[in-house]
């Protein structure tokens, strides 16, 4: 029964945080919006569909974590759970940077693997989205969370981290992503190429040729400057959003089932928008 109080309690606290980005993030769409008049409930069963992901989602996390985990110290640490590294010494400050910068690094690379033909159809599933607001920053497969997120949580745990560190920057990582996802018009002016914006993450979303395979930092954008993937054009906006196949499913367990299935159809569906945009925008001979 305690696995039930701990569910319950789970679900109350994500209630709570919903109802404060809710009424943050509607507040500053108001203000200052990218896309004037996109907001969450203009379509009612994506919200649907993403308050799912919100809920049920953390559940299956949270069982792989614990089992990954136990694999790593078995097999990498010889059963010792206290690290390869001294890191739990280190000043808390120092703790959380490093831990952000190494988890961003490893996201990059495998954000970048899941826009391959191979990890696509699980990866679509986030990019889905057309109405594109904050909510829309929990819509990830089972498959593409864990070998993502919780995969880099495991990593930096293994490396010695202290829980108690990376506990302290959910609330951080938390409202960073679901900011990045907003429908705000920040672009973070001279910290465009420091810090991941609105206007910077909003671009990988669109479905705009130009910007397909851009923008796969998670906060520090110097990883796609380095690595030739960045893309926040000035005075300009990202319009129109999706994965770019508009067959595809708009429930939680359509969508569940679609990454299992969908692998050829749903990048080629990527693929082929880019190529219609490209032949519409090439100059006449």
């Amino acid at each position: 029964m305690d696995w039930l109080v701990t569910l319950a309690d789970s679900s109350l606290t994500t209630l709570s945080w919903l109802a404060v980005l809710a009424l943050t993030f509607g507040m500053l769409a108001w203000a200052m919006p990218c896309n004037r008049g996109m907001h969450w409930w203009r379509d009612l069963g994506a919200a649907l569909t993403d308050v799912l992901y919100w809920f049920v989602v953390p559940v299956f996390t949270r069982a792989a974590s614990t089992y990954m985990l136990a694999w790593g110290i078995a097999l990498l640490l010889g059963g010792n759970a206290g690290g390869a590294f001294p890191v739990r010494y280190w000043p808390w400050w120092q703790q959380c940077l490093a831990i952000l910068a190494l988890q961003d690094v490893l996201l990059y690379w495998i954000h970048r693997a899941f826009h391959t033909k191979l990890g696509w159809s699980f990866h679509a599933i986030h990019h889905s989205p057309r109405v594109l607001d904050w909510p829309a920053a929990a819509r990830f497969h089972v498959v593409n969370k864990v070998l993502a997120f919780t995969l880099a949580d495991v990593v930096v745990l293994l490396l010695g981290f202290p829980t108690e560190t990376l506990v302290a920057l959910v609330p951080f990582n938390l409202v960073y992503s679901c900011m990045v996802h907003a429908n705000v018009n920040w672009t973070f002016g001279p910290l465009r190429y420091v810090l991941a914006s609105p206007v910077f993450h909003r671009w990988h979303h669109t479905v705009a040729a130009e910007a397909i395979d851009k923008n796969f930092a998670s906060t520090f954008p110097l990883l796609d400057l380095l690595f030739g993937t960045f893309y926040m054009p000035p005075r300009k906006l990202p319009q129109e959003y999706g994965n770019g196949d508009r067959d595809f499913p708009e429930d939680f367990w359509g969508q569940f089932l679609a990454g299992f299935w969908r692998t050829p159809a749903a990048r080629a569906a990527v693929d082929t928008v880019a190529e219609a945009e490209q032949v519409e925008t090439r100059p006449a001979a």
